[in-house]
């Protein structure tokens, strides 16, 4: 086996990488710090390691959060069946059937998928202020599955229409529907790319801060995790360093889980929708 040129570039490469990777983990590194001591010796020596371990800030963390992290859960699951489904019968609709305008329509929604989401924030708060569910959970869900949609609607229409035609012919020939041309032939088969939008989708809103901030001015029972742990992080609240340090770590655990489970579809579903738009 031929060994590896070892040259003045590959090892600026390498320096290079691990200097990206180190200040990529060194915030999470100094987060899980400031979980383990007390506020006093976060003040007094931000970067010294905790002399004894301050368990205590996770367990009054625990019950801080839980309820916010509870709403945000609960919107991401309710909003990702609304994405999911609107994003499936779009995807197929666009990538696999032939009718008039179809062009014209999904440029339309290549064309929204450009606008700036700070740009929709006032038209949209007027939208839902006018239909009356400013402080509920649908002022969150309505606007997440509209807007988190176009993203997964052109990742779904490239991977339906790449997909091999004569799997399509046989299930014609058998006397399928074009339903169940979608449901028995097509859906069983875009898990990866369904996967892959409900993580970004899923993450895009258990991470929202500005919009639940804008609709969600009432008390903290409504409130999302971001809402919550953002306002005490800014001096809104607690001025408690540890437990605000502990309320991310814990807060951030739903995300990881769902994340790691479903790593190697979300892989799939990237590269499948890349290589084949």
């Amino acid at each position: 086996m031929k060994k590896r040129k070892i040259t003045a570039g590959f090892i600026l490469s390498r320096l290079l990488l691990i200097l990206l990777l180190f200040l990529t983990f060194f915030p999470i590194l100094v987060m899980i710090n400031m979980s383990l001591k007390q506020s006093v010796m976060i003040t007094n020596d931000f970067f010294g390691l905790p002399r004894t371990i301050y368990w205590q800030n996770f367990v009054k963390a625990f019950y801080f959060v839980i309820r916010p992290i509870g709403n945000s859960l609960f919107v991401c699951v309710v909003s990702l069946i609304g994405i999911l489904i609107v994003v499936s019968l779009s995807g197929y609709a666009f990538g696999r059937m032939r009718f008039k305008g179809r062009k014209v329509l999904f440029g339309m929604v290549l064309v929204v998928m450009m606008i700036p989401y700070t740009l929709l924030i006032v038209p949209d708060y007027e939208i839902v202020a006018k239909m009356g569910l400013l402080n509920s959970f649908w002022s969150l869900i309505i606007p997440y599955i509209s807007g988190q949609q176009i993203f997964g609607i052109i990742l779904a229409e490239s991977f339906y229409r790449e997909m091999p035609g004569d799997l399509f012919e046989a299930a014609k020939i058998d006397g399928a529907s074009e339903l169940q041309l979608f449901t028995r032939v097509a859906l069983p088969l875009s898990k990866p790319i369904l996967i892959t939008v409900g993580i970004t989708a899923g993450v895009a809103m258990y991470n929202d801060y500005i919009w639940p901030t804008i609709t969600m001015t009432s008390g903290d029972e409504m409130k999302t995790f971001c809402q919550i742990v953002f306002n005490n992080a800014a001096g809104k609240g607690s001025n408690d360093l540890g437990l605000i340090a502990a309320a991310f770590i814990i807060g951030t655990i739903p995300l990881l889980v769902a994340t790691a489970s479903c790593l190697k579809y979300y892989v799939q579903g990237m590269l499948g929708g890349a290589v084949k738009g």
